[in-house]
């Protein structure tokens, strides 16, 4: 019995080992998956674990070479395919667990190579900056202004289009549609000619045969013409027209000095600084210094004089708003305008002028001389009060009193001949 049953157990050891290598090598044949294990779908059975992934990276690119993702903007069309696009998936994991057999999922992520890259080059092909309106000032042409139109810019929203693109491609791979955004500019072509609004014109006139004051007239009109006024910033008269001297092109002609009219380089410079002071009291510009003449001028009513002498006496003012004010200062034949151009107001102005006394003058000054005659005649002094009127919408809103002058009389003098000049004369001829 022991002989027997000796060899009965290694005859049943040696026919299991025979089915337990004939069973494995039929299940899994050198590294092959078992029978009924698929993974994505496709039956890898009896395929080594390379095999297998040969299989399915050939698989994967079948369907990704199927695909693609559309990106529509604005009508232009945007198309990428594999391998611009292309898949990340956990398929190596995914084929060392199937080893022990069934059916495995692959968990796919499709992406676009170079994604922000991409996605920004598209944007770029659809950006463009606004251009706002822009006046181009021409202070010597007729027409003082001409304008630069706006321009639209657009841009698409990159954060938008990259969520569109990620949705597409975690999905079914619809189509991607986006537009662009569309941005106005800061400044409308309707803005800029607003910016360049007529706020004031004041005229005074000159005698164009005084040849020395007419010329000075002109070349401080010359020199003020085409000012530019920033917002919020401070004009001189003097710094720009610069010191009244024969190198700078001025001319000798009657000056008030001391209260008395006098020969004097720059003579009629005044006029313009009154004509640009009213202009820019009508344009509501603020006025920080202005100096009355000491003597009422011919060419303004009283109280809206605008004396500048020298380097101590000047007129200045501030443009208020935060645009540009242009200032045109011309001479039309025996007219001096000055225009003030800035940002529609809705605001005038208006002046009063006021005489509130007079002045006797002093007795003439008498010179005896051969002839009687009058040299310069007596003119009475004033004083007066000036006032500005401000209105909305043609409605009186404020009448502010801005100064009061007292202008000085003008003595006269007369040249007359003696009470005894004939009998002196007599006397005289007899002696000789």
């Amino acid at each position: 019995m022991g002989e027997k049953y000796l060899k009965f157990i290694k005859t049943f050891t040696l026919a299991a080992l025979v089915a337990g290598v004939f069973f494995f090598s039929s299940a899994f044949s050198a590294g092959g998956y078992p029978k009924g294990t698929s993974v994505d779908g496709l039956d890898v059975s009896g395929m080594s674990e390379a095999c297998a992934e040969r299989a399915l990276r050939a698989r994967l690119k079948e369907e990704l070479s199927s695909k693609s993702l559309v990106i529509e903007a604005d009508g232009r069309k945007y198309v990428f395919r594999y391998p611009e696009i292309n898949v990340k998936t956990d398929l190596l994991s995914v084929l060392k667990r199937a080893k022990k057999g069934g059916a495995h999922a692959l968990s796919k992520r499709y992406f676009l190579n170079k994604e922000e890259q991409t996605l920004r080059g598209i944007c770029d092909d659809f950006y463009c900056k606004s251009k706002d309106a822009r006046v181009i000032f021409c202070p010597d042409e007729a027409d003082p202004f001409a304008f630069e139109a706006d321009r639209c810019g657009r841009y698409l929203d990159g954060a938008a289009l990259k969520k569109a693109v990620d949705a597409s491609l975690a999905g079914s791979f619809s189509k991607v549609r986006v537009r662009s955004v569309r941005v106005t500019a800061g400044v409308t072509l309707s803005a800029a000619r607003e910016l360049a609004t007529l706020r004031a014109s004041f005229t005074t006139y000159f005698n164009p045969d005084a040849a020395g004051r007419s010329h000075n007239i002109r070349l401080a009109a010359e020199k003020l013409n085409g000012t530019v006024i920033g917002g919020g910033e401070a004009f001189s008269f003097n710094e720009r027209v610069g010191e009244r001297t024969l190198q700078n092109g001025f001319r000798e002609a009657p000056i008030i000095l001391e209260g008395d009219f006098v020969a004097g380089v720059g003579g009629g410079v005044c006029q313009v600084s009154t004509t640009v002071y009213n202009a820019a009291l009508l344009a509501g510009m603020k006025i920080t210094e202005f100096h009355p003449h000491s003597l009422a001028v011919g060419y303004v009513e009283p109280s809206f004089d605008a004396m500048v002498s020298g380097k101590n006496c000047d007129l200045k003012f501030e443009n208020p708003e935060k645009t540009e004010a242009y200032l045109i200062c011309r001479v039309r034949g025996n007219a001096l305008n000055v225009k003030i151009y800035s940002k529609k107001s809705a605001f005038t102005y208006s002046r009063e002028s006021r005489t509130t006394g007079s002045i006797e003058p002093p007795e003439a000054k008498v010179i005896e001389t051969e002839e009687d005659k009058t040299d310069r005649a007596a003119r009475s002094g004033l004083t007066s009060e000036g006032y500005l009127l401000r209105y909305r919408n043609g409605v009186l809103v404020s009448r502010i009193r801005l100064r009061r002058d007292r202008y000085a009389p003008t003595r006269g003098i007369v040249y007359k001949k003696p009470e005894n000049f004939e009998k002196t004369n007599k006397s005289a001829e007899i002696v000789a």
